[in-house]
C-alpha cells in the first residue's frame, strides 16, 4: 500500500528569516531567581593580610639583596690576567690589586674596562666575572712599530698610541719618525702611512732603515742605516721603488760618488744629486738615469 504525503501548495518550508522574533511565553509556574553559589567578596581583613604578604615578600628580596652584596665569599679576591706581555701583564695585575674592586655581582664591568683601556700599553681589554670571587681579564697589548721623535721619543703602534717614552733614544730595531712641524698637523696619518710601507717590506729591508723624516713641502724622506744619502719616496710602490734604489745604490755610485739625494717618485725616472765634497765648493746640478 502506498504512503503518499501531501503538503499545501503555499505552505512556507523554509523560514527565509531565522532571526526572526518569537513570541515569548512565560511559564505558568513562578520561578526565583537563582545566585551562583562559588562567588565570594573580599572583605577588609583579608586585603590587609594580603598587604603584609606582599610587604613580607619584598622585605624577603631586599634582604637576600643585602647579603648577597656583603657576603664575603662574593667578594672580589682573585685577578686572572691574559696578555701576551709579560710586562704589560705585571702591570694590570699589580693596578687590580691596588684597587677595590668589591663584590662580584655589583662590579661594573664597563667602568673597569674603560681604565684599564686607559693605562699606557693596552690596545683592548676583554673581562669576565668568575663565581664566587674571581675576575678574568684578557688584555690585547700594542705593539710597537716607530719611534716618533718630538722632543722626547715616544715609542708608539700604528695608531700613534705612545706605549713608552725615553728621554734619550733607546737602543733597538725600530726606525725613527721626525716631522719639520713637530707633527703640528696630520700626525695620525703620518704615522699610519709608515706603519703601512713598513708592513709591506721585507725583514731585512726594514731593519736597514734608519729614520723617516716628513719635510715642511710635504716630501718623505728615508734615510738608511750607513747610508747618509736622502731617499725621496711616497706611499705609491714604496716597497719596489726602495728595493731599486738598494739594488742600483752601488753602481750610482761608482759612476756618480756619493749621492746627495735620490728621487724615486716619479714612475720610470730617477733623479739624483752628488754629494758636494769639502774640497769641491762648485755647485752640481741634479740628473736624471733610468
Amino acid at each position: 500500500m502506498a504512503v503518499e504525503d501531501r503538503f499545501a501548495v503555499n505552505r512556507q518550508l523554509i523560514n527565509a528569516f531565522p532571526l526572526e522574533t518569537r513570541v515569548f511565553h512565560r511559564s505558568a509556574k513562578n520561578l526565583k531567581l537563582r545566585s551562583r553559589a562559588g562567588k565570594k567578596t573580599l572583605r577588609i581583613k583579608h586585603l590587609v593580610i594580603l598587604f603584609f604578604i606582599l610587604i613580607s615578600f619584598f622585605v624577603a628580596i631586599a634582604e637576600l639583596y643585602y647579603y648577597l652584596i656583603t657576603c664575603d665569599q662574593l667578594r672580589i679576591k682573585n685577578v686572572e690576567v691574559i696578555s701576551s706581555s709579560p710586562e704589560l701583564k705585571q702591570r694590570i695585575e699589580s693596578y687590580l690589586q691596588n684597587q677595590n674592586l668589591g663584590n662580584i655581582l655589583i662590579c661594573d664591568l664597563n667602568y673597569l674596562r674603560y681604565k684599564l683601556s686607559s693605562l699606557r700599553g693596552v690596545k683592548d681589554v676583554r673581562l669576565e666575572k668568575i663565581l664566587p670571587s674571581t675576575i678574568k681579564a684578557e688584555v690585547l697589548a700594542r705593539v710597537p712599530r716607530v719611534i716618533v721623535h718630538r722632543g722626547n721619543y715616544y715609542l708608539v703602534d700604528e695608531e700613534g698610541q705612545v706605549i713608552e717614552n725615553f728621554s734619550e733614544l733607546p737602543a733597538g730595531q725600530f726606525p725613527i719618525l721626525e716631522d719639520d712641524n713637530a707633527f703640528q698637523q696630520n700626525y695620525d696619518q703620518k704615522v699610519r702611512l709608515v706603519c703601512e710601507v713598513l708592513s709591506n717590506l721585507q725583514p731585512e729591508t726594514r731593519a736597514m732603515i734608519q729614520k723617516f723624516l716628513f719635510k715642511a713641502d710635504g716630501l718623505m724622506e728615508v734615510y738608511l742605516a750607513d747610508d747618509p744619502t736622502r731617499i725621496i719616496l711616497d706611499e705609491v710602490h714604496f716597497a719596489e721603488r726602495l728595493n731599486y734604489y738598494l739594488s742600483h745604490r752601488t753602481s750610482w755610485a761608482q759612476l756618480f760618488g756619493q749621492l746627495e739625494y735620490v728621487d724615486l717618485r716619479i714612475e720610470g725616472r730617477v733623479y739624483i744629486k752628488q754629494a758636494v765634497s769639502s774640497g769641491n765648493q762648485s755647485p752640481v746640478g741634479k740628473k736624471e738615469v733610468s
